[in-house]
């Protein structure tokens, strides 16, 4: 077998396969940076644009639910969890007169209980189509006729398929059209009309008491308000009339939105600190093994030196070992936040309660790009100095002493 010629990369990459225990933990400092950098701020770009998304597409600035349920519809809205709560629906037609308001649609929350019944548990979301400012734009591009109400559409994350049947409290059910990623509870949810969602209620039996009058009930009304309106002014208007009859209490979509942003920069915070002190100690640790092993080297670079290596050669050598190590370990991470970050992206997804839609691969790319830079520099800055130093001893003398 023939050999390669003697480079100082070769050099390199045999003076980092020569001491593996030494190389691993450097790869691993540098990993831990490169992948805290990575994942983090692919995560938080997902956030973003699903928080981003959920603010231009939602459409309501006021929800009325019922009083103590709001942060049910803050979860049913971000997340998707099941739950069912109900408000008399003919509030609706009364708002309509309350100048300021441009559209009001009420929507019928029921949570599948995932037993016998269904063939799942979700959240089934009934929806009045004439009046509709929320559900349907995510439908535009994928059912351009009313849904009867046999019909259902359902969220980007439900298993089944256009065409399957999905069974509801025993009614069965024609999927119609699969809603595009929105990156809110809206991708595991079912939307039916507000007819077969309140056909639901009453084979189910949900409002007890009531047997009669389940076409009256909502759980929340969304309120879209005129652009020469102030939000926080239709709710003082609404407030007195109805708030005490009605029992309702107000969901702001700005404040919950304003909210979720406080949240997401305390969260990015946190990852860029992270990153700074993986960083820095990779720097620090790198700094000091290279530092440490200058003894046990000197006699290797006095022999190099004999057989012709210069200085440069030498100091271009050990920057080289840097920078492999710095390499390896920042593509060891980028690869396994990747991994980590498209196996589970769902499960941190629900897990944080936020709304996220995955970044495309040019962003993708993007960071990879810049985190691998960043973490190029790191090898290569942490030894400079140990192999500025390592190369100015005289030859001869070290030679000597190990004899």
């Amino acid at each position: 077998m023939q050999e390669k010629p003697l480079t100082m990369s070769n050099l390199a990459w045999r003076n980092i396969e020569r001491r593996p225990f030494r190389s691993c933990c450097l790869i691993i400092v540098i990993m831990l940076f490169s992948a805290t950098l990575f994942g983090g701020s692919v995560l938080m770009k997902n956030l973003s644009l699903g928080i981003s998304g959920m603010a231009d597409r939602l459409g309501a600035d006021i929800l009325i639910v019922p009083y103590g349920y709001e942060k049910n519809l803050e979860v049913a809205l971000l997340r998707g969890e099941p739950s069912s709560f109900y408000l008399k629906a003919d509030l609706v037609d009364k708002l309509k007169d309350i100048k300021g308001i441009s559209a009001v649609s009420p929507q019928l929350f029921i949570a599948s209980l995932g037993a016998s019944c269904c063939s799942s548990k979700v959240q089934l979301i009934g929806f009045d189509q004439q009046s509709d400012f929320v559900i349907k734009p995510w439908l535009q591009t994928e059912l351009t006729r009313p849904l009867t109400d046999n019909e259902v559409v359902v969220g980007s994350k439900i298993t089944s398929q256009v065409g399957d049947e999905i069974i509801f409290f025993n009614h069965p059910f024609k999927i119609v059209a699969k809603m595009d990623s929105t990156g809110m509870g809206f991708d595991t949810s079912v939307f039916m009309t507000l007819q077969a969602a309140h056909n639901l209620m009453q084979e189910a039996g949900l409002v007890a008491g009531d047997v009669d009058h389940f076409a009256d009930y909502a759980s929340s009304i969304f309120i879209k308000v005129d652009s020469d309106y102030e939000p926080k002014n239709i709710v003082n208007q609404i407030m007195p009339r109805y708030a005490v009859d009605y029992n309702i209490d107000f969901v702001m979509t700005k404040g919950m939105l304003t909210s979720i942003a406080k949240w997401l920069t305390s969260f990015s915070t946190l990852v860029y600190s992270l990153s700074a002190i993986f960083w820095i100690l990779a720097v620090i640790v790198i700094f000091v093994i290279f530092s440490a092993t200058l003894n046990e080297r000197k006699r290797e670079i006095s022999l190099l030196r004999i057989m012709g290596a210069s200085r440069k050669m030498l100091v271009n050598m050990l920057l080289r070992e840097s920078l492999i190590i710095s390499a390896l370990g920042g593509i060891a991470g980028i690869v396994i936040a990747g991994v980590l970050l498209y196996a589970f992206s769902i499960l941190i997804c629900r897990s944080i309660g936020l709304p996220c839609v995955n970044i495309g691969l040019a962003d993708t790319f993007y960071y990879a790009s810049v985190v691998f830079v960043l973490t190029l520099i790191i090898g290569p800055l942490a030894s400079i100095y140990s192999a500025l130093s390592i190369t100015k001893f005289d030859t001869y003398s070290t030679l000597r002493e190990g004899e």
